[in-house]
């Protein structure tokens, strides 16, 4: 090779060259410093230009100002901070029963004197039921009519109990038993909770879980595309409402034993919970506006799962709270996971269909409530 060859010339691209198909610009001038720009300038510059780089123009124009973007998050995240901590220590700092049902097989000596001592230590803790013999006791335990019952017979005395209600309320009952009779009670338990669920809380948790999941769905739908079709929003919401069943069936169900209910079931009421949640938040997203995503955390992350039941059963809550626990959707979910996994499934028929009275009620509304939209959008536009 001949050594003497120049090496070819290796042009460097101009600064800010022009893409293809594009006429060549001048060099584009620096953008001078924040510090050297006029006062009125610096103060009209908002605040993310200095710290986020690449945020569109549009986004920085519709973004709040500094006093806004300070101290709105602070009362949004402190209110909903203060209902939930006054809310849960409200409701279980120090719970006690209010009518919670309790039954009795006894002659009618150790009936009236079980009844009375109760009354007399905690009036309206608790309502009677009283049955013919054990085997009627123990038929209403297991089909969750009373979550306990006293079988006496002759010098035999036990407190059937149905484990399946959660160690508190177990214990809360063989106390109060022990306390009406005079002497502690021997306790049999006729249904007792599955061993991959050792704390009576695993129904709980899937409930919340996708309480807030769907709540999440909600918020990301209407943040990715507010104007989205009725139609089309409701494929996505079934879409994740199916996912999340299978989900929960296979984690809850399958992996991990905690959930006894049958798999179908498990799916059935979590999707439904899921499509449930998804479309009360949506509609509170739409009625509420900007402040929809904090008053649908409150409902339905707070007082829903405040109430739900997984807990304590809803005879434990302040009476200005159990009321909710009667058509929630987190409380329906669990009263039919519950019911299908231990009771024989009781309560399972009305709860699949307060479920869908929710889903079908929400996406209702939101019909309605596009139907308006579009009508005010059509009397808006000029007519040609």
């Amino acid at each position: 090779m001949n050594s003497n060859i120049a090496p070819p010339q290796l042009h460097q691209p101009a600064p800010y060259a022009a893409s293809a198909g594009s006429a060549p610009s001048a060099a584009r001038p620096e953008a001078a410093p924040t510090s050297q720009m006029p006062a009125p300038e610096r103060r009209g510059r908002h605040a993310l230009v200095d710290t986020e780089h690449g945020i569109p123009a549009p986004v920085l124009a519709a973004a709040a100002g500094i006093r806004k973007a300070v101290f709105v998050p602070v009362v949004t995240a402190l209110a909903i901070g203060t209902v939930f901590v006054a809310v849960y220590l409200a409701a279980f700092h120090a719970p006690v029963a209010h009518h919670q049902p309790l039954g009795i097989a006894a002659s009618d000596r150790t009936a009236s004197r079980v009844e009375l001592a109760l009354n007399d230590s905690a009036p309206d803790a608790y309502t009677y039921h009283r049955y013919s013999g054990p085997d009627a006791a123990r038929h209403a335990v297991t089909h969750d009519q009373v979550p306990a019952a006293l079988v006496a017979h002759g010098r035999s005395t036990v407190l059937l109990v149905a484990g399946a209600q959660g160690p508190s309320t177990v214990a809360d009952l063989q106390a109060a038993v022990a306390h009406g009779v005079g002497h502690p009670v021997a306790v049999k338990d006729v249904v007792p909770l599955t061993p991959g669920d050792a704390r009576g809380l695993s129904v709980f948790y899937a409930a919340f879980g996708v309480v807030l999941a769907g709540f999440l769905f909600a918020v990301a739908s209407y943040q990715i595309a507010p104007r989205l079709a009725l139609s089309a929003r409701v494929a996505s919401m079934t879409l994740f409402a199916a996912a999340s069943g299978l989900t929960v069936a296979l984690i809850g169900r399958q992996a991990v034993h905690a959930l006894p209910a049958s798999f179908a079931t498990v799916t059935a009421v979590a999707g439904l919970l899921a499509m449930a949640t998804a479309a009360s938040a949506g509609v509170l997203l739409r009625v509420f506006g900007p402040v929809g995503m904090p008053v649908a955390s409150v409902v339905l992350l707070i007082f829903g799962n405040a109430t739900s039941g997984g807990i304590l059963p809803p005879t434990f809550l302040p009476a200005w709270l159990s009321p909710l626990a009667q058509f929630m959707p987190p409380a329906a979910a669990v009263r039919a996971l519950r019911g299908a996994g231990y009771f024989h499934s009781a309560h399972l028929t009305g709860a699949l269909t307060l479920l869908a009275a929710w889903v079908l009620g929400c996406l209702a509304v939101q019909y309605l409530l596009d139907l308006r939209a579009d009508r005010r959008t059509a009397v808006v536009q000029p007519q040609f």
